[in-house]
């Protein structure tokens, strides 16, 4: 019985309809709450930018907190202002989740394991719609990013890059990938094409010294908002280990080393398992040194774990334990299953969520910074992986 109803969910059909009622479901459930400040943060910075006006200060007439995100994003979010309230917060939502399904059915070549990751990111999902968050959007992008550069759709890729990087900075990031290809310096000019493009299409509705005024003006909320330590690395080492926050900068700075330092093995570089290996460690990369990381935004980082999980966890004896360690304390630690006293008191002070985020990418970065010795293990593991039947 158990078995027929996990196939029944893992049908791809069964899998659409869900994300699809998920998202419906979510999406009314917080209008009729009215708890949709964060969709109204996105969407109605647009009418700021037809006025030429700073789209970071605050405006609480539209919303509570302030707008943090590009000019650019300002102007994408007018496809949904105009609509009424209602709809468009189904329609982002809806857009979310598309990007994401979609993306996770074309992330591996077989369909078992496309439902399987799709129903393991599940959660990390809905955590993201409750918020009306662009999270994802964004690893949607970024693993359309790495699906577009395997079949060799350079131009899509690098627009899949421009528009990560222009909903969140730290988006920019996958475009990595792009050395990982053949020529990468004539290649990656597509993102930067496609980013100059998009940076710069903001003049479409405002003059150029308006312009100029609303870009110093994200600059300087992106620089003010950078001193919080949320659920990040940096957050586990000031809270576990009373590091001083004023140490993030050196924190990162080794974190980008041990990013970069796996490049060294260039003629790895065309190896399927190298790839996907370097993939998982920058979805999760960007969220646990991102010290102003959120719950949503951990589906980028559960996404990464689960492609490493569904092709690599053969390669270690405690893979189980490892995914098991993170379903428990970062996937369903947002969710009613844990008591709120416990969320409050040990969860949020503790940074629990981050905690097996930051294990699983010592681990991905331990295979790629011994590469040479893992492969065959890596290999073997994808091969085992890809004809399994279970999972």
């Amino acid at each position: 019985m158990q078995n027929g109803r996990l196939k029944f969910l893992l049908t791809p059909r069964v899998q659409l309809i869900l994300y699809a009622l998920l998202t419906v479901v979510v999406s009314f459930q917080h209008y009729f709450k009215g708890s949709y400040n964060n969709y109204l943060i996105f969407v109605k910075p647009f009418f700021n930018l037809l006025e030429g006006k700073n789209l970071y200060l605050e405006y609480p007439a539209y919303y509570y907190d302030t707008y943090k995100y590009s000019p650019t994003f300002a102007l994408f979010m007018g496809a949904f202002a105009y609509l009424p309230t209602w709809l468009g917060l189904l329609s982002w939502n809806t857009l979310n989740s598309v990007v994401l399904y979609t993306a996770g059915r074309r992330l591996f070549a077989d369909q078992r394991r496309q439902s399987w990751f799709l129903l393991l990111v599940l959660v990390d999902m809905m955590t993201a719609l409750h918020n009306s968050q662009a999270n994802c959007l964004l690893v949607g992008l970024m693993l359309w990013t790495y699906i577009h550069l395997e079949k060799k759709h350079y131009a899509w890729a690098g627009l899949c890059v421009a528009l990560a990087a222009l909903i969140k900075i730290y988006g920019v990031g996958i475009g990595l990938l792009f050395l990982l290809y053949p020529q990468p310096f004539r290649n990656g000019l597509w993102a930067v094409f496609w980013i100059l493009v998009l940076a710069f299409a903001p003049l479409l509705v405002v003059s150029w010294a308006d312009f100029q005024m609303i870009y110093q003006g994200w600059y300087s909320i992106v620089r003010a908002s950078a001193t919080g330590i949320q659920l990040s690395l940096m957050g586990i080492l000031e809270t576990w280990f009373g590091v001083p926050a004023q140490a993030k900068g050196v924190v990162q700075a080794l974190g980008l080393l041990l990013l970069l330092l796996p490049l060294a093995y260039w003629r790895s570089w065309q190896e399927d398992s190298y790839r996907r290996l370097y993939v998982a460690s920058i979805l999760i990369f960007v969220v646990i040194f991102n010290q102003m990381a959120e719950s949503p935004t951990f589906v980028i980082a559960v996404a990464g774990f689960m492609l490493w999980f569904l092709s690599y966890r053969r390669t270690l004896a405690w893979g189980w334990g490892l995914f098991a360690f993170v379903v428990v304390f970062t996937c369903l630690s947002a969710t009613d299953l844990v008591p709120p006293f416990i969320r409050r008191n040990y969860f949020d002070v503790y940074k629990l969520k981050a905690v097996p985020m930051v294990l699983a990418w010592l681990v991905i970065q331990t295979q790629l910074l011994m590469y040479p010795r893992w492969r065959t293990r890596l290999e073997a593991a994808e091969a085992s992986a890809a004809q399994s039947e279970g999972l």
